[in-house]
């Protein structure tokens, strides 16, 4: 009998190839077989057999592990059956053992289904043949061995001691040997009484020794084994006791200090990565309006910190230090510059509202910097005849200057400065004898300055009893003519805020914890319109934003409040932005877009925070599109486009401002309801179809006017369109009409070349019931065309397409959608992995997902993915991690259905249309990034993990772990 320690190099005697799914039953008990028959009585087993599901060990490549695996087995052993002739890996397996073994190194047991040898034609009879792969006809130049076992799948129970299983498989086991059958039973015969033999005498000898063995040892391992489990299982519930107590703390934490609630949903996604802790961190930081925080280097102390207008530079001042920081990036500072400060202590800092000049008070001195180019700055010559000044700032689109110099009891001075040429600064007007000269701001239009102090004069008296002679307050100068500014009135007190609206025509002011909303006139006193309260300090500063409508202030406790002003007079909170580690407020201001808020405190610490009230997505616009429903979405390439298929037209519509859409133009001339619309991939052409079995082709370079250049007449009613992103390729797709017989569905490719669209191809689709959203793969090698009999098309040859038939896609009847920059294929409620021409088995199923709904688009990184639903929503999936996908928002419900859905390019708006009739506009705020990679937004926006000690605190008995590393 030869070893199984094979001389020739073979680490198994066979490999046995099968279906899983015919032979999962019989394939062990023939394993079994084949390694118990004639075993010598000191070896583990006769022959060694691979078998995959007993004997493959995990790796990141199945199939070259079963590569190393065939080349290591002297035979092959096919369990033929009708499911393993259709098998693609029993297809590969045999394909890869011609190409490197001869045929009598195969050998076949049929289990089921029928195999014929024509010996006339010297082949297998493919008319008869059931159970075989194709790879195997013509290859055996005789008929070859093989066994029949189809009488074994009525058999209960295959062991050796069954006689007509023995005897077939002492047949296999014979040939595997390469002996004959008689040697082989012979040989069996032998080894069972040697091995009754020896086995007779070690069992007295060992008798009491082993039964004694056993039982100190079971008696061991059932201890170690139950000690080992409860401590696991005590670990594993601390583990969960711990993150479950993050998480609540987490979600208590979110509103008064967002900062430590990231960081606590960030350890609970650390210490224990499940979908429900990836899915509540992703929550975190779609609620949170907070957006990241950058430590400043400056101790706390009489300093000046003052934003640029667009609140992308910050300057901190101190005597002898001035410094510029580029602080754009929300969580990020970087340092521009170090200037050399003017003499003295500085008071004041303001740039100018393009952000091109700097103005640096101080009491010995003043300072003005060109700073268009802020990592080079450029020295300007002096305001002529000032020497040290408390406050300035700039108005008149930055050609004018107003500064205030502070004196003694009302000898205060204000002076407005012609800045225009830079170079040549000169004085146009002043006012002398002031008490209101600590700080001053000018209206952007140049025509209202207003300049305040917080001081206050007393008098003393013989008696002790001090008087307050003069308060703090602030005064309104009309400078309209600015050589001769003329005061309007004055208020008090004054302690500290003071900005204009971008229009000039409201100021915000503070004293003690309340702020003030004034309305500004020319040649008339501010009127108070209303108070703003609500804040936990003293109010230090206060910011409009860009629109004028939005407004912040920000007081002492490091607390900010959000406004909205579009009525001045009924101010209304947005809500209270809060975090637990700021100090006190310095300066706020918001970015150009109006889309954050950011702050500075005492310490130099930067908060950045998202002005929407609302978790992502909320809805940012809303436009009628049709009367009756929109059907379809489109978004044009470049992102500034959006095309909605109504009733009976198409609409474009101007998405510039998604805050604002435009109506640009209505597109007539179809006789049914639309259903779908699309932008070809360089956004020069536009197509719609009806369900009238029309599509409509225009040249929409114009998107006031466009051009109709074709129309196409379908097989039937059009159910979804779409062009190839790399070739002039139009895909329309439908059913028949109702009333037609046969065949429902169709698909049709047209050249679209030059505007004028002709047929190249057209295709049925079988037994189709549902017509489906059909997409091309971004790089266009792949067309996904739902319907039975369909699936994917190879389209590297747009002339020529191939049909590519896999068993996961073989009858797609939902709609599909490609991501563009992860390969992947959305299916309905599975997402496939896509692998050149490929696909795997689905990587992640839905399992969630709306039975009945609209159609699915991928957000543009492929991290998110939306599907419109029919009950009025429409649901954002996470599919960052693959491992763990989960609903990350869900759109308010409507109370008509979401039928489409678009992301735009820049992947920050998601837009809808539905039964409504309206197109809706969708800011998903932080949920992209979100998505992306939780841990690392959670670190950019909490500037770290929690420290040593907040861990012991919060996590006790869990090794530390510093988690933004």
């Amino acid at each position: 009998m030869p070893s199984t320690h094979h001389a020739d190099g073979y680490v198994y005697d066979a490999f046995l190839s099968y279906s899983h799914g015919a032979d999962a039953q019989m394939a062990p008990a023939v394993h079994r077989a084949l390694s118990r028959l004639a075993k010598p009585w000191n070896r583990p087993r006769a022959l060694r057999i691979f078998r995959d599901q007993s004997s493959l060990e995990a790796g990141p490549d199945l199939w070259a592990t079963i590569e190393a695996k065939l080349g290591a087995s002297r035979h092959l052993v096919l369990l033929a059956s009708p499911q393993a002739a259709r098998s693609r890996w029993v297809g590969r397996e045999i394909a890869h053992w011609k190409q490197h073994r001869e045929p009598g190194t195969l050998l076949i047991v049929l289990t089921s289904g029928a195999i014929h040898w024509d010996h006339a034609a010297g082949n297998f009879d493919r008319t008869r043949t059931t159970a075989l792969p194709p790879e195997l006809y013509g290859w055996f130049e005789a008929e070859p061995l093989w066994v029949d076992l189809t009488w074994a799948r009525s058999e209960a129970e295959l062991v050796l001691g069954h006689a007509r299983f023995r005897r077939d498989v002492g047949t296999l086991a014979a040939a595997l040997h390469g002996v004959s059958k008689d040697a082989l039973d012979s040989e069996e015969a032998r080894q069972h009484a040697r091995t009754v033999g020896v086995r007779r005498g070690l069992t007295w000898g060992m008798a009491f020794f082993l039964v004694a063995s056993l039982v100190f040892g079971i008696m061991a391992q059932v201890r170690g084994d139950e000690a080992e489990r409860r401590r696991k299982e005590a670990d594993g519930q601390r583990r969960l006791a711990t993150v479950r107590a993050l998480l609540a703390e987490s979600q208590s934490r979110l509103a008064d200090d967002p900062r430590t609630a990231v960081r606590l949903g960030l350890t609970a996604y650390s210490v224990r990565p499940t979908t429900e802790t990836r899915a509540a961190l992703v929550d975190v930081l779609r609620r949170t309006p907070y957006a990241g925080t950058s430590q400043g280097p400056d101790d706390s102390g009489m300093f000046v910190r003052r934003f640029s207008d667009d609140a992308g530079v910050l300057a901190t001042a101190e005597k002898g230090k001035l410094t510029l920081w580029d602080v754009s990036q929300p969580g990020r500072r970087r340092l521009l510059h170090r200037l050399t400060p003017p003499r003295g202590d500085i008071k004041d800092v303001a740039f100018s509202r393009d952000g091109r000049t700097l103005f640096v008070a101080a009491t010995k001195g003043h300072a003005l910097w060109d700073i268009a180019s802020p990592g080079t700055p450029r020295a300007l010559p002096a305001l002529p005849g000032a020497a040290g000044l408390d406050g300035g700032g700039f108005g008149d689109g930055d050609r004018t200057l107003a500064t205030v110099r502070d004196g003694k009891g009302s000898s205060g001075r204000m002076d407005l400065w012609d800045v225009a040429g830079p170079d040549r600064p000169r004085r146009l007007g002043s006012v002398t004898g002031i008490y209101d000269a600590a700080e001053v701001r000018m209206s952007p239009d140049g025509r209202t300055v207003v300049s305040a102090t917080g001081k206050l004069m007393v008098e003393e008296a013989d008696s002790g009893k001090v008087t307050i002679e003069h308060g703090s307050g602030m005064t309104a100068w009309d400078t309209s003519d600015p050589t001769r500014p003329r005061r309007m009135g004055r208020d008090t007190p004054w302690g500290g805020a003071l900005d204009f609206s971008p229009d000039g025509r409201t100021l915000i002011s503070s004293n003690t914890r309340t702020a003030y909303v004034w309305r500004i006139r020319p040649a008339h006193a501010p009127q108070l319109l209303s108070k703003l309260r609500g804040h936990r300090g003293v109010v230090n500063a206060a910011a409009f934003g860009p629109d004028g409508k939005a407004a912040v202030t920000f007081d002492g406790s490091g607390g900010a409040v959000r406004w909205d002003l579009s009525r001045p007079g009924t101010p209304r909170a947005r809500g209270k932005l809060l975090d637990g580690e700021l100090g006190s407020g310095e300066d706020v201001a918001f970015t150009p877009d109006g889309r954050q808020i950011r702050e500075v405190d005492s310490r130099g610490t930067v908060a950045s925070w998202r002005m929407d009230s609302e978790p992502g997505p909320w809805q940012r616009a809303e436009a009628a599109a049709d009367p009756v429903a929109v059907a379809a979405v489109a978004v044009s390439p470049d992102g500034r486009t959006a095309a909605t298929a109504g009733a009976r037209a198409l609409m474009l519509w101007d998405i510039t401002d998604p805050d604002r859409p435009r109506q640009l133009s209505t597109l007539q001339g179809f006789s049914g309801l639309m259903t779908d619309v699309a932008f070809s991939a360089d956004g020069r052409y536009l197509a719609g179809g009806d369900s009238a079995s029309r599509v409509i082709l225009w040249d929409a370079s114009d998107r006031r006017h466009p051009r109709r250049t074709a129309t196409l007449r379908t097989r039937g009613p059009v159910a979804s369109l779409a062009f190839s992103p790399h070739s002039p390729l139009l895909v329309t797709s439908g059913n028949e009409p109702p009333l037609t017989q046969g065949i429902e569905g169709w698909a049709t490719l047209w050249n679209v070349k030059g505007g004028r669209a002709v047929e190249s191809r057209s295709y049925t689709l079988k037994s189709f019931t549902h017509a489906g959203a059909v997409s091309f793969s971004p790089d266009g090698r792949l067309l996904a065309l739902p319907g039975a009999g369909s699936g994917l098309f190879d389209m590297r040859d747009p002339g020529r397409p191939r049909h590519l038939k896999w068993d996961p896609v073989a009858v797609l009847q939902q709609d599909t959608a490609f991501s563009v920059k992860r390969r992947l294929l959305a299916v309905g409620e599975s997402v496939y992995r896509v692998n050149g021409t490929s696909l795997s088995d689905p990587a992640v199923t839905l399992t969630d997902a709306p039975e009945r709904g609209g159609r699915t688009a991928f957000h543009p990184e492929g991290n998110l993915l939306a599907e419109a639903d029919d009950r009025g929503t429409a649901v954002l999936w996470d599919i960052g991690d693959l491992q763990r996908p989960h609903v990350a928002g869900k759109l308010p419900p409507l109370d008509e259905s979401v039928d489409d859905v678009a992301f735009t390019p820049d992947g920050r708006t998601l837009l809808t249309g539905g039964g409504d009739g309206r197109l809706r506009l969708w800011d998903l705020g932080p949920l992209p990034a979100a998505a992306r990679d939780p841990k690392r937004l959670a670190c950019e926006v909490a500037g770290g993990s929690l420290d040593r000690t907040q861990w012991l605190l919060r996590a006790p008995g869990l090794a530390y772990q510093d988690l933004c590393r």
